[in-house]
């Protein structure tokens, strides 16, 4: 008795093997592309922060530059006291004994300290997606803290000022109220004042550890 044997069946596993090979790349390519754009998601937010830091240091030059009189381009120690600083709330401590220097709250020494939190972006950008969500919500942010460049004994060094600047981006849900994710970024600068021009230029900056209030309230040298 002749039994007829299945026919096809090995071509019907191939084709099954290949399709399950084919879905496997697919799925594996869209998986990888998913995870580079959430990747680059994040570079772009990080960026986004890293611009806000940096507009504090913009920020605090320009008005550096613009205090009136002569004080931000005499060089002299006892007038460089006079420069503005920007400083941390009143209700949290300041502290410049790392740069051996006296404590900034001190307002008869320093009479142009101060004190501030965080700024923000108070607009639309109607004309770009940068996920600006209104007047109620402020995604990119920044708060700096600014101090005399001073030497090892601790006496001012009227040619120089230092800015420490944190930014922060916050990505909002579809309510425009909850904030999914906060970006950070914090630099510090170390700005040179050309007396003879009379400018302020920034010298050199660098990338810093994101710190705790108590932290970023302290001078420190670049």
């Amino acid at each position: 008795m002749n039994i007829e044997k299945p026919r096809g069946m090995a071509g019907t596993i191939l084709v099954i093997l290949i399709f399950g090979l084919l879905v496997s790349i697919s799925t594996a390519y869209i998986k990888m592309v998913q995870t580079e754009t959430q990747v680059q998601g994040m570079i772009d937010n990080s960026d986004r922060a890293l611009d806000a830091a940096f507009s504090g240091v913009n920020m605090v030059i320009a008005i550096l530059q613009s205090q009136k009189g002569k004080v931000p381009f005499e060089n002299d120690p006892s007038i460089a006291k006079s420069r503005i600083y920007f400083i941390r709330p009143s209700h949290l401590s300041t502290d410049w004994s790392l740069i051996n220097i006296s404590n900034l709250d001190t307002a008869s020494t320093f009479d142009n300290a101060t004190s501030s939190d965080w700024f923000y972006l108070n607009e639309n950008l109607d004309l770009f997606d940068y996920g600006e969500t209104g007047s109620s919500t402020k995604p990119y942010q920044f708060r700096v803290h600014s101090y005399p460049g001073t030497d090892a004994s601790g006496t001012i060094v009227p040619a120089s000022y230092t800015i420490k600047s944190q930014g922060r981006f916050l990505v909002y849900d579809s309510n425009r109220t909850t904030v999914l994710a906060t970006y950070t970024a914090q630099v510090i600068a170390d700005c040179a004042i050309d007396f003879t021009r009379k400018v302020i230029q920034l010298k050199r900056w660098r990338y810093m550890p994101y710190e705790d209030n108590a932290s970023f309230a302290k001078a420190v040298y670049y």
